[in-house]
């Protein structure tokens, strides 16, 4: 049975009005949160690409994707290493070879901008609404793909193998370079070959499975 307050309204009748305020109250707090994020994840997103353009690896260490930022470091010392063994006095220049290790330079800057920009898109994004393709890693915390090179095997790999041939160039064995003089051009040719062949097959790969995704809804 309701009950008369002094204005004569039914007292039961003024609390739902109350309740709904005090749950519109904190989504308004909220507001105004989600726009000083926005704010900031954008001022990090230009800020990592203007030092991704300065130095390659600078926006993935500022971003926090500290291993993939060293791999492009990584790679743009072993390309210069490699640019200056081929380019020594001792050997005969190879004009080929030292054209395609110069035309890696600006690929791997260029992909470099184009990575941390998609890197700043994506952590946005994760944050604001997490990944559907996420996993528990072997820890029992949500990891996603994007992240897999960040806990990745690739990455010891590349540090071994970009130290030695950084050794090797600098030590200047004879047997390198007549390998380099006589084999260099046709091993980065197929190197090229069979790195577009890997990205080819991965692009299928992961075509047909969103096909598929999207087939089961």
């Amino acid at each position: 049975m309701g009950f008369k307050g002094e204005d004569g309204m039914n007292s039961e009748q003024s609390l739902p009005s109350v309740e709904a305020g005090q749950l519109q109250a904190p989504e308004q707090r909220e507001q105004p949160k989600q726009g000083k994020r926005l704010k900031y994840a954008k001022f990090r997103k230009v800020i990592a690409i203007i030092m991704a353009a300065l130095l390659p690896g600078l926006g993935h260490l500022f971003l926090g994707l500290f291993i993939r930022g060293l791999s492009f470091i990584v790679l743009l010392l072993l390309d210069i290493f490699a640019m200056l063994y081929v380019s020594s006095d001792g050997l005969r220049i190879n004009i080929p070879l030292l054209i395609l290790l110069g035309l890696f330079i600006p690929v791997l800057y260029f992909y470099n901008v184009y990575d941390v920009l998609q890197s700043a898109d994506y952590m946005v994004r994760y944050r604001r609404k997490p990944d559907r393709y996420a996993r528990m890693d072997a820890r029992g915390q949500q990891s996603s793909p994007f992240y897999a090179w960040e806990r990745g095997f690739a990455f010891a790999v590349l540090m071994v193998v970009g130290g030695g041939l950084m050794i090797l160039f600098r030590m200047k064995p004879r047997w390198l370079s007549n390998f380099f003089e006589d084999y260099g051009f046709l091993t980065l040719a197929i190197l090229l070959m069979m790195i577009g062949l890997f990205l080819f097959l991965r692009e299928a790969f992961l075509t047909f499975k969103r096909k598929k995704l999207k087939e089961r809804g």
